[in-house]
């Protein structure tokens, strides 16, 4: 129900931890955070929960059309290939908050003269508060997820090989004048996305001062590297079950590169002559072929945020 100032053992004495103490409570909490996160993100087949809306758009080819007596005639234009992508869904683990029996799992601090067990409320004010913030910051964090163009990213798991998106475009190389007429649709992979998890060795261990807690006879100890681990990652998770989520082109900050989808701009008329000119035979095709600069119609991006 409050911000509190943990106790800490310096020789015989107790005494107020210092804020840099504290911060680097803080810190090791979001360290221990990234050695199992409570909420995931998985990329599947079809049927992502976050990402129902991705699209890549490119133009193809319009059919091709043909005389026998000159260029004069309509042909189709180009038209719009639309692949849906929908691979990125958000796992949120069921995570229950640890009881605190005889008060011994949270910290203690003084008030008056007296030395009290902190609540949950205020082990949540004191410390997972500013470190569900720190978290959701956007900066790669142990136990977040991001969106990179490659399979590869230092101190990052990949999540699967399959991309959760691909920017395609029409391939102009290979319509050609001499192919009318050629296939529709003849795309050229411009970028594949994919997602990493942030693994824990992205930041080392930080070292902490052990608070102080209440054992069950009533008598103070120190906690041992272990059990305040034990304790920060049982809570985080808890807190990141609760707090943290996921989107795509939602609330939040950015995670990683953004996934963009482009599209060629024009089109451009070819013609192909079969035969002498004046020739009974002579026969005159058309296609309509995509061309042009490529524009952006729409980027994605995954993004964190805190939920409440």
């Amino acid at each position: 129900m409050a911000v509190r100032t943990p106790l800490y053992l310096d020789g015989t004495d107790l005494k107020e931890m210092s804020s840099s103490m504290i911060s680097n409570i803080k810190s090791r909490c979001v360290y221990m955070y990234g050695a199992n996160p409570s909420v995931d993100i998985a990329v599947v087949g079809s049927g992502g929960n976050i990402s129902p809306n991705m699209t890549d758009t490119r133009t193809q080819a319009g059919a091709a059309g043909s005389s026998y007596s000159n260029f004069s005639f309509s042909i189709a234009g180009v038209s719009t290939v639309t692949v849906n992508y929908d691979r990125i869904t958000q796992n949120v683990e069921s995570v229950s908050q640890d009881n605190d029996t005889n008060n011994i799992r949270n910290f203690i601090y003084q008030s008056s003269g007296n030395l009290y067990a902190m609540s949950h409320t205020d082990m949540y004010d004191t410390f997972y508060n500013d470190v569900l913030n720190t978290i959701v910051d956007g900066s790669d964090r142990p136990g977040t997820y991001r969106v990179a163009t490659s399979t590869s990213q230092s101190n990052m798991t990949l999540m699967s090989s399959t991309p959760v998106f691909q920017d395609t475009r029409a391939n102009t190389g290979a319509y050609t004048s001499g192919g009318i007429p050629e296939t529709l649709d003849q795309p050229t992979t411009i970028a594949n996305y994919y997602v990493h998890r942030v693994n824990q060795s992205i930041m080392s261990n930080p070292s902490i001062t052990a608070p102080m807690y209440i054992r069950s006879d009533g008598n103070i100890q120190q906690y041992t590297d272990s059990q305040i681990n034990t304790i920060l990652q049982n809570d985080i998770r808890y807190w990141g079950n609760q707090k943290i989520r996921y989107s795509v082109n939602g609330t939040g900050n950015n995670r990683g590169s953004g996934m963009s989808n482009t599209k060629l701009n024009s089109s451009t008329r070819s013609n192909r002559q079969d035969g002498s000119t004046g020739s009974p035979s002579t026969q005159y095709r058309s296609q309509q072929f995509p061309s042009g600069s490529a524009v952006t119609n729409n980027t994605y991006y995954l993004r964190i945020y805190r939920n409440s």
